[in-house]
């Protein structure tokens, strides 16, 4: 496959178009934002008009749009790309939205001849930018097999979780983890702080330690943005990232009958606002 579009340029996306270019791949991407098309466009990839408009240019459709209900309209929205699909296109959703919608967008693409990957992404934008992302694929291996080339070029790690669905309860289970993560640092570097102990000594001592780990890692480059989805929100604003995540990881879990207590207290200290730490710039 040499014909790949990407639709959603974000903090993911628009990194993701750009590897793909740099590997070599023609790319139509789409946006509802004009800015990071015009970008990419800038870059060497074909600026569409439309969901529809990048399924006709694509063998490929890679979506990175942020909730299910985007992902419905890329789909079957008044301009998506259901009514443009050729036979045997393969569309991939990065995004993390469940089991039960990804089930459900396959069996209404699979009508149309095309096949989906369930594709959920970790590794934040630093790793986007490095092709180091890590991918969870639930789905068909021969479908799979057909879309690595494309995938590589921006992912170095790619497991195969299982079938249509997998991937994103991989995702989530990816999720709970690293969000508790992000809550223990943040409640820990306070106690320290409390205690005298600066943050940058007890950071080196955690890493040191059993309590080390990729989120303590990469602290530096994405703990802002983490602490800032923590923040309290206006209302009606876009549930950001981390606590979108949890609310559907809680939702999984009450379908499969898992009682996630830990789960359940951190989404409500991230839906509070008041996780520890948030107003210490040191942290």
């Amino acid at each position: 496959m040499t014909n790949v579009g990407v639709i959603g340029l974000g903090i993911i996306g628009k990194p993701i178009a750009l590897r793909l270019l740099k590997a070599g791949f023609k790319v139509a991407v789409f946006d509802v934002r004009p800015e990071p098309v015009a970008e990419l466009k800038e870059a060497g990839a074909i600026a569409c008009k439309s969901s529809a408009d990048v399924a006709a240019r694509s063998e490929i459709i890679i979506s990175l749009v942020h909730d299910t209900a985007q992902t419905d309209h890329v789909v079957s929205g008044p301009h998506g790309i259901i009514g443009a699909l050729k036979p045997g296109t393969i569309f991939a959703t990065g995004s993390t939205l469940g089991p039960k919608p990804v089930q459900r967008i396959a069996k209404t693409l699979a009508e149309k001849g095309c096949a989906t990957l369930d594709m959920p992404i970790t590794g934040g934008y630093p790793a986007a930018y490095e092709g180091k992302l890590v991918l969870m694929i639930g789905g068909n291996e021969t479908v799979l097999a057909r879309a690595l080339p494309v995938f590589y070029s921006f992912a170095h790690i790619i497991t195969h979780a299982g079938d249509i669905g997998a991937g994103q309860t991989a995702k989530l289970a990816h999720q709970l983890v690293m969000a508790m993560n992000v809550l223990a640092l943040l409640e820990g570097l306070a106690l320290g702080k409390a205690g005298g102990v600066e943050p940058a000594v007890l950071k080196q001592i955690l890493k040191d330690g059993l309590a080390n780990s990729t989120v303590l890692q990469v602290w530096g480059e994405l703990g802002p943005r983490w602490k800032d989805m923590l923040k309290p929100a206006a209302p009606g604003a876009e549930v950001p990232n981390l606590r979108k995540d949890l609310h559907t990881v809680l939702e999984l879990a009450r379908e499969l009958g898992v009682d996630l207590k830990l789960g359940t207290y951190g989404s409500n200290i991230a839906d509070s606002g008041i996780a520890t730490g948030l107003d210490n710039p040191l942290l």
